[in-house]
């Protein structure tokens, strides 16, 4: 390319160069500009074709010689008349057919089109080329070809692709297709002298063909775009006109057609009233000022079931209702429906009519201005019953189809208001006691099964005697009516004997149960809220002292709610300050006598109240999540006071269904037994059936999770649940703890024994532990030891002591010296000292 640089600067009048470059930018524009007219179509196109070929053939040709004229080959030149002619001749056919070519669809167009016109540059120049000793660089002429034909395609796509009011982006890559061609091919010319060569006396002079050829471009270049422009003004005023005439002759097509669409009209509107008062969903009748019938519709005739004799105008109104009543269609009297539907004189009315069928029929009377009136006729009793339905919805539990507690509300109030009369009546609220943990454990669907067979049970119980509501949730409230403190007793009574009995659905069996607190109006208070809040704190009590009973309001326990409240602020402010310690109550080994194992047992140090036991604060903590804290605290203390004592001295920790349900027990069991250094063997971890009722198979994994990590499980308060044989077979638990309900009947009773005996039975068969709960005498511990129970722990062998006392006990039980007798198989001892020690 260097030689094509050097032939530019050094061969080439730089001044003549930029000349040849203008004119060939003006004609490219212009070729352009011509080119859009023609594929504007009309009658021009083919006009516009051909100057579009005119335009570009001869800018092409005016640009090389122009650019010719720039070149001093310093050698004579001349130029054959012939040969030049041919030259442009060249360039104007082939440019011609090029954009012929180009509006073509697809790429066939540029592609084509672009290949054409190229070739019109490059057979313009080398035509123009031709004579005289000229040897070319054929490689050059390669790159000249190539670069044109590139540059023309490229031209025509860019127009095709952007459709713009002024192609200069075309224009100017076609000018460049035009010039790099001939510059290019200028660098690859090599032209020697030749001695024997003269310029013939025909040649065309060069500096005639100079003015000639730069005239006649710019004349023909110039011309060709003043048309351009002038063609394009001219189209766009034919447009304008043309959108102008289109404009008026649409205004008068659209009057036209407004005027017939008018008369369409009004014959469609007589032809829809009509459709419509045939196919009115109302029916309709019309009656003249003596009330005879004018008009009327097929859904009147269909509402009625009106015979033909009895629709021909001018039949009275008379006429048609004694029809109406004598059917039994109006039950009532005829002098009832005349007043109700014709009488008033003109005035408009409204009724609803029941007929005998029991459907509604709303009847409108609208007068009119000559005396007459008309009547619409609508069947609403589907709309009744839904407003009927959606009134009951509204003051009724749609699960339970008892009245809610909007109802509840003006119920209560409207009969407070009637204890002046000397009208008494009771409130009872009843709560199902395990509804929460069956509706976790079973699912919602067995949850509502249990509302709706609980509310049946109550409308059986109670029948006409009282109100029933539905609070929300498990809570029910009964208004009984006329009710003194007997009758309301023996109606709560009533109330938790027939809840108590077990609920069946769907395979299910399960028993609720349920407490019940009530209230008495005037004696307890007159006020229904009032009244609701008492029975609510007797609730609370009967649920707080003893679940599946009854309670009635009594003056204290309104304190003792506030005395509840103000414990469990306490206790969050003890959980705070770490106001909790650990008290340690031994398990002794019957075949050793020795303890082998502590239960930590949680005491609160209450800064007035003293040291507060587990049953006095447990449950609040369990009712307000607090247990969860209170339970990882005991779980990490324990830890870190049993890894003190001898190391075959193992620490029993009671789980709750809290923390359970929270998710991290085992993390936290891990991080218990790592922060205190505690072997996992030594670590027992007490539950109780109520943990496994929340998620079976949920509880199940992490208790299977934790055996793993080497952590003991005991079954505590064993017998007391209702699946506690199921459980057994669901989960291998290291041990069984009989609940001391049936240690304190083993010596009392012969079916204490027996329940004893087999539980005892059981484990030995499946390879657990025994541990008897609350062994109070020696009796018991006797006939525990006869039947071959593994461990005891009551107050007959010590109650839970601190931990600094530990220490204390293991010296005396585990020191081999301890005052023991023999009694029953395999001689295992019975402890007989303790007794004294309870502290």
């Amino acid at each position: 390319m260097w030689q094509v640089y050097t032939c530019i600067a050094n061969e080439h009048d730089l001044r003549m160069v930029a000349v040849a470059a203008a004119v060939c930018f003006l004609a490219c524009f212009t070729a352009f500009a011509t080119f859009d007219q023609s594929r504007a179509g009309g009658v021009r196109r083919p006009i516009w074709g051909v100057i579009a070929a005119l335009v570009s053939g001869i800018g092409i040709w005016a640009t090389h010689f122009v650019a010719m004229l720039a070149y001093d080959p310093r050698i004579p030149v001349g130029y054959d008349l012939g040969t030049t002619i041919l030259s442009v001749v060249i360039a104007v056919v082939l440019t011609g057919c090029g954009w012929a070519a180009a509006t073509l669809r697809g790429v066939r167009g540029p592609l084509l089109g672009g290949a054409l016109i190229a070739a019109g540059i490059g057979g313009m120049h080398y035509t123009g080329m031709a004579g005289g000793r000229i040897v070319w660089d054929e490689s050059l002429i390669l790159i000249s070809l190539l670069l044109g034909l590139a540059l023309s395609v490229a031209a025509l796509a860019e127009h095709r692709r952007r459709q713009q009011d002024i192609p200069w982006r075309p224009a100017t890559l076609l000018a460049l297709a035009i010039c790099s061609l001939h510059f290019i091919a200028m660098g690859a010319v090599g032209i020697y002298p030749d001695p024997n060569f003269v310029v013939p006396p025909q040649a065309v002079d060069t500096g005639m063909l100079a003015v000639a050829v730069t005239g006649a471009a710019i004349l023909i270049l110039a011309t060709s775009f003043v048309v351009a422009l002038f063609d394009r003004g001219v189209a766009r005023r034919e447009l304008a006109e043309a959108q102008r005439l289109k404009g008026m002759a649409e205004a008068l097509v659209e009057a036209a057609a407004a005027r017939e669409r008018l008369s369409d009209d009004l014959k469609r509107q007589a032809d829809i009233s009509a459709a419509a008062l045939g196919n009115m969903a109302q029916g309709l009748s019309l009656y003249d000022k003596d009330d005879r019938l004018v008009a009327f519709n097929r859904r009147y005739v269909e509402l009625y079931d009106l015979p033909e004799e009895l629709l021909v105008p001018g039949t009275s109104i008379s006429d048609i209702l004694r029809h109406m009543v004598e059917k039994g269609k109006y039950p009532g009297p005829l002098d009832y429906y005349l007043g109700q539907v014709a009488g008033a004189g003109s005035a408009a009315g409204q009724t609803e009519i029941t007929m005998g069928c029991g459907r509604i029929i709303d009847v409108q009377r609208r007068p009119l201005p000559d005396g007459g009136w008309v009547a619409t006729h609508e069947d609403i009793t589907e709309r009744q019953r839904s407003s009927d339905h959606i009134s009951f919805l509204a003051r009724h539990d749609v699960l339970t189809g008892l009245p809610n507690r909007a109802s509840f509300t003006q119920e209560i109030r409207n009969w407070a208001t009637r204890l002046d009369e000397g009208r008494r009546f009771a409130l009872h609220t009843v709560d199902l006691d395990r509804f929460k943990e069956v509706n976790d454990t079973l699912g919602h669907g067995f949850g509502d099964e249990i509302l709706k067979q609980a509310a049946d049970r109550l409308r059986e119980v109670v029948g006409e005697r009282g109100f029933i509501t539905r609070l929300g949730g498990d809570e029910f409230a009964i208004i009984q009516i006329d009710a003194d403190r007997e009758s309301a007793a023996a109606l709560a009574d009533h109330i938790v004997r027939s809840l108590s009995v077990p609920f069946a659905f769907d395979g299910h069996t399960t028993a609720i149960g349920a407490s019940v607190g009530v209230a008495l109006a005037p004696d307890d208070d007159r006020d229904g809220d009032a009244l609701l809040k008492k029975s609510d704190l007797a609730l609370h009590r009967s649920k707080t002292e003893n679940k599946g009973s009854f309670r009635f309001f009594e003056a204290g326990m309104d304190s003792r709610l506030r005395e509840r409240r103000d414990l469990e602020r306490d206790l969050r402010v003890a959980i705070q300050k770490g106001r909790f310690e650990l008290h340690y109550q031994p398990i002794v080994n019957f075949a050793t006598g020795t303890i082998v194992a502590f239960e930590a047992l949680v005491r609160w140090r209450h800064p007035t109240r003293g040291l507060i036991q587990p049953a006095d604060f447990i449950p609040i903590a369990e009712d307000t999540h607090l247990i969860l804290p209170i339970g990882e605290w005991v779980l990490r203390q324990a830890c870190r006071d049993a890894v003190t004592w001898p190391s075959a001295i193992r620490v029993a920790v009671n789980l709750s269904a809290a923390q359970f349900k929270r998710g991290d027990l085992l993390a936290m069991t891990k991080s218990a037994l790592g922060a205190a250094g505690l072997g996992p063997d030594r670590l027992e971890l007490e539950i109780t059936e109520s943990v496994l009722l929340h998620d079976e198979a949920w509880v199940l994994s992490i208790l299977h999770d934790l055996r793993k990590l080497g952590v003991r499980i005991a079954m505590d308060d064993f017998g007391t649940g209702y699946s506690s044989l199921s459980y057994l077979r669901s989960f291998p638990f290291t041990k069984i703890k009989i609940d001391r309900g049936f240690v304190a009947d083993v010596a009392r009773t012969d079916d204490g024994r027996a329940i004893v005996q087999a539980t005892i039975q059981l484990s030995e068969k499946l390879g657990m532990v025994t541990t008897a709960e609350g062994v109070e005498t020696a009796d018991q511990m006797s006939i525990l030891s006869a039947e071959g129970c593994t461990e005891a722990q009551g107050f007959h062998i010590s109650q839970a002591v601190p931990a600094t006392e530990v220490s204390r006990l293991l010296a005396d039980y585990n020191s081999g010296d301890a005052s023991t007798e023999t009694a029953g198989r395999g001689s295992p001892p019975t402890l007989i000292r303790a007794a004294g020690r309870r502290r």
